[in-house]
């Protein structure tokens, strides 16, 4: 009966083939010569193996609106211009409603698409678990091991590939509306008609201490639009029209949603890249080649000793620069090249664990794709109780270094882990760990849960998505864990000078040390202290190479002493709180491989030892109602 079905599904599926083609061909003759390649392109994409899948799904027994609602959902996971002729259907063996489906991609992996009250859902698994499934039938979907659904974040995806950065912004005494929206790359001429559209609704000059918000730009600097929550009740978004900045004023209980509807403009106005979520370099008949970049060369040279001809190397490089820089490529990074039938198909760059950057090549030119590598959560619990270290101690119970780390940064606000940790303190944490549909690990996630039980103290810390649209960690007070400053902006060093009078060590005579000194290996990461922007990047007398951060009006962060700066960090630059901003080092005048870390307020160096930080922001009473449940829900998980 099987065989029966996919013979059926076959010839409707030729014969469809042979009607669009004679359309795609008339389609084709009627386009002008000086038509951009890219517009045949989308014909042939548009026109033909997504209709051909909306009629083989029609033929199936589905209506027009299913089967174009299930067409979607089959392009969450796989792009339908990518099928080939050894891509076929699998249906069920019953004939009448079609409630389950699935589409064979590569005979490796298959996506699987189910419906039920009216909803479609999309699934990735194995092309002969998709054969059983819908051949034996099943109940339940939702804790089965062998299938990984993907989520519909379609506008998170789209906001992704158009290479746009999301800032979640506060304001403190001092900071003004125009430090916050202009960036070097930003036009002041497009700030200030922003800043006047946003004046309608609202005097920037009254922003109050404490105002939260969110600004979206491009990443090379152009304001896309921005919201800031003014009260409990009133927000106010601006944002990129056809006509230039617009404003509107809304409820804050809708800021978020509403401000992704009005941004839809400048996402349907700019090309939207093309996401899978499976390889397209599954193909068990493709020849792959392995390369890495020599330090000294580049990808240009790397992809000529490939045998690769000058004019199609340009033409690659063209595309992958539309989603991807190539300067930005490490030696260590992956790169391969693929063929089949002897003739080049295409360029493959892995961009981290869970992103890989995918250049096929088609009839007409070159298609940029980015593979998002789907995942699933498993989550963890783990106990840490302290006998000789945090750090030896959880490695000891399994707990992935990653985590460690997180978890350190992120008590790091309320912990002197120099001075607070003692034998017999415990630690709890509950975290993600990423799977792929086989079940095999990808990498760990997000902590959920963290709590600490120091000497005279216990903390505690939630992972919470807030009214901003932002994952932010609160105790169970409601309070926010971050705070204006860290104590440390180092991890697992040693505090090895005080604040205060001392005899240099390299000097030889007494002098005030207006910081205090962490001393660490060569190359140990330093982090910002808190959000703000780079005053100073550069080498800088007895500092050697030295950082200073403005946070606010009163309040900056200094480094020194630095091996090397990490990436992209110079003046103008804006960094958040816990990003990499350089390495420990020894440059000027020093001893030895230390941070030299200063806190300076209204321009004077103070004792960071002394600094009581102020508190984070607290939920507004109806964020706090439902953070209480996701609350209880995190610690009935974790006792169950």
């Amino acid at each position: 009966m099987r065989l029966m079905n996919y013979k059926i599904c076959r010839r409707f599926l030729l014969r469809l083939k042979i009607l669009l083609l004679c359309s795609f061909f008339f389609t084709y003759s009627n386009v002008s010569i000086s038509e951009p390649l890219d517009n045949i392109n989308n014909i042939y994409k548009n026109r033909f193996n997504e209709e051909i899948l909306k009629g083989v799904l029609r033929g199936a027994g589905l209506s027009i609106e299913d089967a174009y609602l299930a067409t979607q959902a089959f392009k969450l996971a796989y792009p339908p211009e990518r099928l080939t002729d050894a891509s076929y259907l699998i249906l069920p063996f019953a004939e009448g409603k079609v409630d389950k489906f699935a589409v064979n991609i590569d005979g490796i992996d298959a996506v699987l698409i189910t419906k039920k009250n009216k909803k479609f859902k999309t699934f990735i698994t194995s092309t002969n678990y998709a054969h059983k499934l819908i051949e034996e039938g099943f109940e339940n979907i939702i804790d089965n091991n062998n299938l990984l659904e993907i989520e519909n974040y379609i506008k998170q995806e789209i906001r992704h590939t158009n290479n746009l950065v999301e800032d979640a912004i506060t304001f403190n005494k001092g900071d003004t509306l125009l430090n916050f929206l202009y960036i070097p790359g930003a036009k002041r001429k497009e700030i200030s008609n922003a800043i006047k559209a946003f004046s309608k609704y609202f005097d920037p000059s009254k922003i109050k201490s404490g105002t939260r918000g969110n600004i979206l730009r491009t990443n090379e600097g152009k304001l896309i639009g921005f919201y800031l929550v003014l009260s409990n009740y009133k927000s106010v978004i601006t944002y990129l029209s056809n006509t230039g900045y617009q404003a509107i004023k809304v409820p804050s209980k809708k800021v978020v949603n509403n401000f992704n509807e009005t941004i839809d403009w400048y996402l349907k106005n700019n090309k939207v890249f093309n996401i899978t979520k499976i390889s397209l370099f599954n193909d068990p008949n493709l020849i792959k080649l392995n390369l890495k970049i020599k330090k000294g060369s580049n990808l240009f040279n790397t992809l000529k000793k490939a045998s690769l001809d000058s004019m199609q190397i340009g033409n690659l490089l063209n595309n992958l620069k539309k989603i991807y820089n190539p300067k930005s490529i490490r030696p260590d990074q992956d790169i391969i090249l693929a063929y089949k039938e002897n003739s080049f198909y295409g360029l493959a760059l892995e961009v981290n664990e869970l992103k890989e950057v995918q250049i096929i090549k088609t009839p007409l030119g070159f298609e940029e794709y980015i593979y998002n590598k789907p995942v699933k959560k498993k989550y963890i619990f783990k106990e840490i109780v302290i006998e000789s270290s945090l750090y030896e101690d959880s490695l000891k119970e399994g707990m992935p270094l990653e985590i460690l780390i997180d978890m350190v940064r992120m008590f790091s606000f309320s912990v002197d882990f120099q001075r607070d940790i003692r034998k017999g303190n415990y630690f709890k944490v509950y975290y993600e760990f990423l799977l792929n549909y086989k079940g095999e690990k990808i990498m760990p996630g997000n902590i959920i849960y963290a709590n600490a039980k120091l000497k005279n103290n216990i903390l505690d810390m939630f992972r919470f998505n807030s009214q901003n649209g932002k994952h932010e960690y609160f105790n169970s007070n409601g309070e926010s864990i971050r705070k204006t400053l860290m104590k440390t902006p180092i991890d697992g060093a040693r505090l090895s000078s005080r604040f205060g009078k001392r005899v240099h060590p390299v000097l030889g005579y007494s002098k005030m040390h207006k910081g205090v000194d962490f001393a660490a290996k060569t190359g140990t990461p330093i982090y910002a202290a808190g959000d703000g922007v780079i005053e100073r990047a550069n080498v800088y007398g007895g500092y050697g190479r030295y950082i200073r951060i403005r946070h606010n009006s009163e309040y900056k962060t200094a480094y020194a002493h630095l091996h090397k700066f990490a990436k992209n960090i110079k003046r103008g630059k804006s960094v958040k709180q816990g990003q990499i901003i350089g390495y420990v080092g020894s440059s000027g005048r020093s001893t030895g491989p230390h941070l030299h870390y200063e806190i300076l307020l209204n321009n004077k160096q103070i004792n960071p030892q002394k600094l009581k930080l102020p508190e984070g922001r607290k939920l507004s009473q109806e964020e706090f109602n439902e953070f209480n449940l996701i609350k209880e829900a995190i610690l009935s998980n974790i006792n169950s």
